[in-house]
Parts: structure tokens; sequence; C-alpha cells
């Protein structure tokens, strides 16, 4: 259920600061990334008064990436990363996942609980 919201605010969308070093390109350090930052964002949410509303509005931020045209949608490659199955991720989907994960820990940033 954690992942499921995490990969569901990506899969929406596809700089705490932009990642110091660009994320590794396999779906392992995808997938590890991922896990933390749901972690986060699981007490983000629950520190927050209004939890429902908190995760609606991190959802429609994500959701707002892809409809700029900042991020692409890969729901094939998002899929295969939520599988568990290990694959090898395209430059785009990494490229995507990291700004997609650097929007978000903004946007908590900017937007403390």
């Amino acid at each position: 259920m954690k992942f499921a919201f995490a990969g569901l605010l990506v899969m929406a969308a596809m700089p705490l600061h932009a990642m110091a070093a660009p994320l590794e390109c396999s779906s392992d350090s995808l997938m590890k990334h991922v896990s933390a930052q749901t972690r986060e964002i699981d007490a983000y949410i629950s520190n927050s008064d209004n939890p429902q509303q908190t995760q609606q509005a991190l959802t429609s931020m994500a959701r707002g990436l892809r409809e700029s045209g900042q991020v692409s949608n890969h729901d094939d490659e998002m899929k295969q990363l939520a599988s568990g199955v290990e694959f090898q991720p395209s430059q785009s989907f990494c490229d995507d996942m990291q700004t997609t994960m650097a929007a978000i820990r903004s946007y908590m940033e900017s937007h403390p609980q």
C-alpha cells in the first residue's frame, strides 16, 4: 500500500533539495529510492492535520508535472518497477523519476506539516 501511493504519484507525474548525484539507472536503484521516499511521504502525510487533503495535494502536484510536460508518461516501466522484477529502465524514465522525486521532496519542504 505504501509503495502504491508513491507509485501513484510517480505514475501521475511521469529540485528536501535536488538529489546531490544522479540516480543509478537500474530497477534496483530506483526501487530503493522510491521505497525511501515512500517512507518520507508516509511520515509527511501522517504529520498532517488533514491526511486526505495532503495526499490529494501531493498527487495533484505530481500529476501537474506530467500535464505540464516536465516529465513523460512511463506507465509500462512504472508497472515493471512496481512488480518488483528486475529490468533495465530507460534513461528517460530514470531522469523523470529523479525529477518527480525531487519535486515531491521540494513540495514537502516548502509546505511543512
